[in-house]
């Protein structure tokens, strides 16, 4: 039952990212990814420094992974704010000819979006929490 719901629950996210802006996505990624990218070069360098007494090759193997990660986030930073400059700039350019298009440019670059997404995926994870501790009681009234 958990596996179906699991599935059902992917294909809705699937149909969100996919009715999404490729901006708004852009944006939420760069908020997860972030987060996880963060969590993932401190789980590098903690292992790095537990194992530099024991086996120092295994630590400059991880500390060289984490510093490419950590550079792999700047660029991927830089190309991202590169991004939002030029969809600000378009808008303020935009704006006495077309201020339909300089407003959706500006939402945009805004990642109003990205709110939205995180509150709704906020919100879903919050009902599936729900979700499991109530099926997880049921299952235990069926197997007594």
């Amino acid at each position: 039952m958990k596996s179906l719901r699991t599935i059902l629950i992917g294909l809705a996210m699937f149909g969100i990212v996919a009715f999404l802006s490729g901006a708004s996505f852009a944006q939420e990624v760069q908020s997860t990814g972030k987060a996880h990218h963060e969590a993932r070069i401190k789980l590098l360098q903690d292992s790095a420094v537990a194992l530099q007494k024991s086996n120092p090759d295994l630590a400059k193997g991880l500390n060289d992974i984490a510093d490419k990660e950590a550079k792999e986030i700047q660029e991927w930073k830089a190309k991202y704010d590169a991004k939002v400059k030029l969809l600000q700039d378009a808008a303020i350019a935009l704006q006495q000819s077309n201020p339909d298009l300089a407003k959706g440019l500006q939402e945009m670059s805004k990642g109003k979006h990205r709110q939205e997404m995180q509150k709704m995926i906020k919100e879903k994870n919050e009902k599936e929490e729900v979700g499991e501790k109530v099926e997880s009681k049921s299952e235990q009234g069926e197997n007594k």
